[in-house]
């Protein structure tokens, strides 16, 4: 209770993704990851009420990391974990994704810009190329963090993540090539064009998409932002075991990172407006419950993938009706 009232402090005190973050974890399994309902019966009643107290604290604040800030914070964290990904999965000099264009433009401008005694040197140009890879990925890695070790008290948390990233770059480089004069320069060329990459590529995948996620899977992301993603964009939750599946809609940048790994996301429609979390949850409630069998490969089995869109459909239009029926009730003579 009482680190769980130092982060409630935190979070009366502003805008900490982090300690938001905390409370949604906090204590989720009980004491060495015990579920509270499995622990000895001595243990539940203390266990129920640190489970209540999180979740008030959660509730106090959810408002404000459902919009604004967190949000942009979380395109910008997602943003990062998809560059990171690509870096660790493809093959020196080959991109798979759709902005191998602009790396390739970053890593020439980089080479230009450095000053060489001897510019015919090919080796001198192979190790700078794998210096450039290795400083980018501490880059991102400092983008992508959750936790800033600098926190800037007056600036917005995406601001402070940008200077932590920019700090970890200069001292990456730095370290490697001490005191060469244009070093400043490269350090601020590398890193305004890679901010204007994210956040490019981040604003192109904000547009929405309806998808089905397998509770039993992770999406590629830091397990924090994956317990922001969720608060962020709520929708339909079915407890099956010890897995929580939803029905949701997510940014398509989400599914993207997804297709880095196990396809826990399945896309189900676009999202033409904005449902209400009261909708997915009739939707998937009405999902049958042999489609969560943990034998299945995905939650929703292939067989019957095309009655979802359908049962969204449906949930939609109850939903509509039931808004028709309170408005008449309020006023009956329309």
């Amino acid at each position: 209770m009482e680190e769980l009232g130092k982060l409630a402090d935190r979070l009366k005190a502003g805008h900490d993704l982090d300690a938001y973050c905390g409370v949604l974890t906090f204590g989720m399994h009980g004491p060495g990851g015990r579920d509270p309902k499995d622990a000895h019966r001595l243990l539940r009643k203390p266990l129920a009420t640190l489970a209540a107290a999180r979740d008030q604290v959660a509730e106090r604040h959810a408002d404000a990391y459902r919009d604004g800030e967190a949000r942009e914070e979380l395109l910008l964290i997602g943003t990062a974990s998809l560059l990171h990904s690509d870096f660790h999965r493809r093959r020196p000099g080959k991109f798979r994704l759709p902005w191998q264009e602009t790396w390739e433009e970053i890593c020439e401008e980089a080479l230009e810009a450095r000053e060489l005694e001897n510019p015919s040197s090919d080796q001198t140009r192979y190790d700078y190329r794998h210096g450039f890879d290795r400083w980018c990925e501490k880059w991102l890695s400092a983008l992508m963090d959750l936790s800033p070790a600098e926190q800037e008290r007056h600036s917005s948390p995406v601001r402070a993540r940008w200077a932590r990233a920019h700090g970890v770059l200069e001292r990456a480089i730095k370290r490697d090539l001490q005191d060469e004069p244009w070093v400043v320069r490269l350090t601020d060329r590398l890193h305004d064009v890679g901010r204007g990459m994210v956040t490019g590529i981040a604003a192109s995948t904000a547009d929405r998409v309806v998808v089905a996620y397998d509770g039993r899977e992770v999406i590629d992301l830091p397990w924090l932002a994956q317990e922001i993603l969720w608060v962020q964009y709520p929708g339909g939750v079915r407890q099956a075991g010890h897995s929580r599946h939803r029905l949701t809609t997510l940014p398509r940048l989400f599914t993207l990172l997804d297709s880095l790994s196990r396809r826990s996301l399945d896309v189900i429609a676009g999202a033409d407006w904005h449902d209400s979390p009261v909708v997915y949850q009739e939707a998937i409630d009405n999902v049958p419950k042999a489609a969560f069998s943990p034998d299945a490969h995905c939650w929703w089995n292939t067989n019957a993938a095309g009655r979802l869109p359908h049962l969204l459909t449906m949930a939609r239009a109850d939903a509509s009706s039931a808004r028709r029926q309170a408005e008449r009730a309020q006023a009956p003579w329309r």
